[in-house]
């Protein structure tokens, strides 16, 4: 019984030794990220990596538990010394790549603000162009690929081995088959309760939310869990909280004019800045700032003060502000289970009144499957780095420059009769934020890597609007101004869970003076829809998850979807929601998210209380809407 004494230790001291590689990562995962982590005090983050060691017993369950049966499983086969080799060499290369995921989101977190899920397999099984940037990203973050490659080599050396094996099977009596036995069901159930999360019910994603506020929840799971807690997930739950009759009463996705004007068949343009944070836009911040271009054209625009992405993906974004769909689940809309659904969009609504509709992405055609989006979105033209044929202008990562690129987009609208709808997506603000050789000089280092190619993207969209102005089709066209998503932040309120998601949001019409102005509501990209369309009173009922932003008899919301949380702004109002109770409930412009959720002290204020309830009401509804039309196909009215 003696090797069988050895192997449970092994078992024990490969199980902590990974309990302690993993918190070794989560540590690394903080100090790459610190800037988004900086307001924790030395205890909340102490508790935070005690309170991780949940989810990491979890995942070093669910990622070794073949190698923890073969360490105990009865038998005398496990004193064979090949047989302990090819264990020990399949252990350490299984657990190389789990922590690699764990390194690799140190990065991949600053572009999208949590931990990875299984829709990761998605992109790079679907997105052709992801491949190629492989090696720009490794080049470019060294240091990532390093950090994992040492703390590898350190436990190739001190990985725990057993130090006698045999050639020579012990020879096992059948008592002690039935010790050993029993010793494996016990061990066996315990790694039950583990993976469970060491609880009555099994744990989740979401059951980071007790420790620690939203933006802090990447920082306590660990991306094996987040992958392995996604696979299987995508499909939305069911929800019942309103019957059918009761929940259109309290929000209605289906949209009608309610205007008298004839329809105005003004040309549309989307213009999709890539990363376009707000805390980089001198307009929002008293003239604090890196665009001197988008500042101007904001000025003869109305802008919204408080607009939000409803994602934090640029592959998110394309159906929200398009088709006015959020994506209010782990996976993308369009690369989900519900990718399929009959939907209606902007410019498939338009071209039913005669407009020519087009995207216009300088990307390597099928980038974040844009193109295949914008077939199921209705546009019939699409235009890629393919279609531009002149590889010069090629940036030798993403795609086209921007400049010339909207220089294109420009003289390519001039060729359509009017009125045509046309979105166009920029990408030379996205890594490795590079710029052209003609240009270097001419925009400056600033603190984030990212805010000198923003200078250029802006430099750019200067450039097309200068252009654009001697259009014969300019002054009868409604531009819609945004971006895809928000990008690093300086400031500490834009890494939390409302500033994560602030972006520019604008309409602007040279022909229409009273398009202008600032309005303080909250405005979200799935608002786009249906302003656009209630802007050119077309006349037919639709589908759009988002509101009227020029209706000011409505309420305004903002609402996103991450890590397992609903969340819904609501003028100063934040409301974080699990899918079945409200985790939190706070005014976002005077605190953060509070530690601790006390709903009683709400219930004593009537004001207080009535307002709480009204949210709640509204996001139950939209969360039940979301979830059954989209399981049911009902996305057109």
């Amino acid at each position: 019984m003696r090797m069988y004494i050895r192997h449970l230790r092994l078992l024990l001291s490969r199980f902590m030794l990974l309990i302690i590689l993993y918190t070794l990562s989560r540590i690394f995962f903080y100090f790459v990220n610190y800037h988004h982590f900086n307001d924790l005090s030395f205890p909340g983050l102490l508790f935070i990596f005690i309170a991780g060691i949940r989810f990491d017993i979890a995942a070093v369950i669910f990622t070794n538990i073949i190698f923890f049966m073969l360490y105990i499983i009865p038998g005398n086969f496990k004193d064979n010394q090949g047989f302990q080799k090819m264990l020990l060499v399949a252990f350490l290369v299984v657990n190389a790549f789990a922590l690699l995921s764990n390194f690799i989101d140190a990065k991949y977190f600053d572009f999208i603000n949590k931990r990875s899920t299984a829709s990761v397999f998605t992109l790079f099984a679907t997105d052709r162009g992801i491949w190629s940037l492989v090696p720009q990203f490794i080049k470019d973050y060294w240091y990532i690929a390093v950090s994992w490659m040492i703390m590898m080599a350190v436990t190739w050396y001190y990985v725990p081995c057993l130090k006698e094996c045999t050639r020579q099977k012990e020879k096992l009596t059948a008592v002690k088959y039935l010790y050993q036995t029993g010793i494996f069901m016990g061990i066996m159930l315990f790694f039950f309760w583990g993976a469970r999360g060491t609880g009555l019910k099994p744990i989740s994603v979401i059951d980071a939310a007790q420790y620690t506020e939203l933006k802090n929840i990447p920082l306590i799971i660990n991306t094996p869990f987040s992958m392995i807690r996604s696979l299987g997930k995508q499909n939305l739950t069911e929800y019942n909280f309103y019957t059918e009759d009761s929940v259109t009463g309290i929000y209605e996705p289906v949209k009608t004019y309610k205007g008298t004007e004839d329809f105005r068949r003004m040309n549309v343009i989307i213009i999709i800045l890539e990363s376009f944070s707000k805390e980089y836009i001198g307009y929002y911040n008293s003239g604090k700032g890196y665009t001197p271009n988008l500042d101007s054209l904001l000025k003869q625009s109305l802008v919204f003060e408080n607009g939000f992405a409803n994602g934090t993906r640029s592959n998110e974004a394309m159906p929200s502000i398009i088709a006015g769909i959020p994506t209010l689940m782990e996976e993308p809309y369009s690369s989900s289970l519900y990718a399929s659904n009959i939907i209606q969009s902007l410019p498939s609504l338009l071209k039913s009144e005669g407009y020519t509709t087009a995207f216009f992405h300088g990307g390597n055609n099928g980038t974040m499957g844009f193109d295949n989006f914008a077939k199921v979105a209705g546009i019939d033209l699409y235009y890629g780095r393919d279609e531009y044929h002149n590889d010069s202008d090629y940036d030798g990562k993403w795609g086209i420059w921007d400049e010339p690129f909207l220089q294109y987009f420009a003289e390519t609208l001039n060729s359509y009769e009017e009125p045509f709808c046309a979105s166009v997506y920029t990408l030379s603000s996205h890594h490795p934020y590079s710029i052209p050789e003609n240009h270097t000089g001419r925009f400056t280092e600033e603190r984030l890597p990212i805010l000198k190619s923003i200078k250029y993207a802006d430099y750019a969209l200067g450039r097309f609007f200068k252009t654009a102005s001697g259009m014969p089709w300019y002054d009868h066209t409604l531009f819609v101004l945004t971006a895809d998503h928000a990008a690093q932040a300086v400031e500490a309120f834009y890494n939390s869970s409302v500033g994560m998601y602030a972006i520019p949001l604008a309409f602007l019409s040279p022909s229409d003076s009273t398009l202008k102005g600032f309005e303080t509501s909250t405005a979200q990209q799935i608002d786009i829809m249906p302003t656009v369309l209630n802007y050119l009173s077309y006349p037919e009922p639709f589908f759009a998850f988002g509101v009227n932003l020029l209706d000011t008899s409505q309420m305004n919301f903002a609402i996103s979807y991450n890590t397992g949380i609903y969340q819904l702004i609501v003028g100063d109002s934040i409301m974080l929601f699990d899918g079945q109770h409200v985790v939190s409930f706070y005014n976002w412009r005077k605190q953060a998210q509070p530690e601790t959720f006390d709903i009683s002290e709400i219930m004593q204020n009537p004001a207080e209380k009535a307002r709480y309830e009204s949210i709640e009401t509204g996001l139950k509804a939209m969360v039940q809407v979301y979830n059954n039309r989209m399981i049911e196909n009902r996305l057109t009215p």
